[in-house]
């Protein structure tokens, strides 16, 4: 470099004549035909990096209520006197040993790097998705919920796995129909949270959740009206993790997805009836989108101008705190 250049180098902004000649500084930093280089945008509060999770009852009390209820439902005449091929009935090295098994592994989460779950514990936790119905199945939702945070229960050889016990939740919680999506709490809540929770699981979990996007979200725009606040933060959260992935795995992405967001939370902060941080984590998530490389962010910003979303938003983000206007400031950085 130095026989080329000289001794002395060169000096960016300077004209370069002979080796070692360095010139002397111009105003005009392009001067020597050095175009500059193009810099991303960088915000604040987008694109959402990481996940939010629904984590609370990992512990001997939660655990302990969560299996008192899943046996009382197990000894009820509906579940004892089915008489189905599935044998839905949990049998008793099912409702006792594997049980406490799985909940004193899930309790004692400084352990969780080093800890295992078994595949017969997993497999009664899915038979009473699968099987229980809507009435029965919601406490096995909410320990499937806890249980797919365990890294080993979410590894990435589980995935067929999940898919199976996602697509029972889903099941139920579309089986209830438009006006039960709106009106019931448990299943669509723990179904959501369930969702919500296996994008940071592990690459099984969330593979299997990325393999059912379309589900996922069809499941999610129907639980948008429901009358129960802690229901309506769960779907905020799905879309917020759901638009993370995407962003993580930007190369898959699909604008179709992409849209469908964009319209459900167009559906939210439409509606008025969302408190400031599900629309907070929706605003984040569709921010999420619309940064989205490629094709899909493209046509996600399109759509939104279209439909003049972006002014929407700002009226809706003046009523619901600083966090919402700053997103939604930024939101329309992006859109211009």
């Amino acid at each position: 470099i130095r026989q080329r250049v000289g001794e002395t180098g060169v000096v960016l902004g300077g004209d370069v004549g002979g080796a070692g000649a360095t010139g002397a500084a111009t105003n005009n930093s392009f001067g020597n035909g050095v175009m500059p280089m193009e810099t991303t945008p960088i915000y604040n509060h987008l694109p959402m990096k990481g996940y939010k999770l629904f984590d609370s009852g990992i512990d001997k009390k939660g655990l302990g209520k969560v299996l008192q209820k899943i046996r009382e439902f197990n000894d009820s005449d509906v579940i004892s006197n089915a008489t189905d091929s599935r044998q839905r009935q949990l049998k008793p090295n099912e409702s006792i040993d594997l049980l406490n098994s799985l909940s004193n592994t899930l309790a004692t989460t400084n352990r969780y790097h080093s800890s295992t779950v078994s595949n017969a514990e997993l497999n009664t936790l899915s038979k009473m998705i699968t099987a229980w119905g809507a009435s029965h199945s919601f406490p096995a939702l909410d320990l499937a919920r806890m249980t797919v945070l365990h890294p080993d229960a979410a590894r990435e050889d589980r995935r067929g796995y999940w898919e199976e016990v996602l697509n029972g939740a889903l099941d139920t919680c579309l089986g209830l129909g438009s006006e039960g999506m709106g009106k019931e709490v448990a299943v669509p809540m723990l179904t959501m949270r369930l969702l919500a929770n296996s994008y940071k699981g592990g690459i099984g979990s969330a593979e299997a959740a990325w393999g059912l996007m379309d589900r996922i979200l069809e499941c999610t725009e129907g639980c948008v009206p429901s009358g129960n606040k802690n229901v309506r933060l769960s779907v905020a959260t799905v879309l917020l993790n759901t638009s993370s992935y995407m962003h993580a795995s930007s190369t898959r992405s699909s604008s179709s997805a992409a849209v469908r967001i964009l319209d459900i939370v167009g559906n939210i902060v439409g509606c008025g009836a969302y408190e400031s941080e599900a629309i907070v984590r929706s605003l984040v998530a569709l921010g999420t989108v619309l940064l989205l490389p490629g094709e899909s962010g493209m046509e996600a910003k399109r759509v939104t101008n279209e439909r003049s979303i972006g002014s929407m938003l700002e009226r809706v983000a003046s009523m619901h705190g600083d966090m919402a206007k700053a997103v939604s400031s930024e939101i329309s950085s992006i859109l211009s």
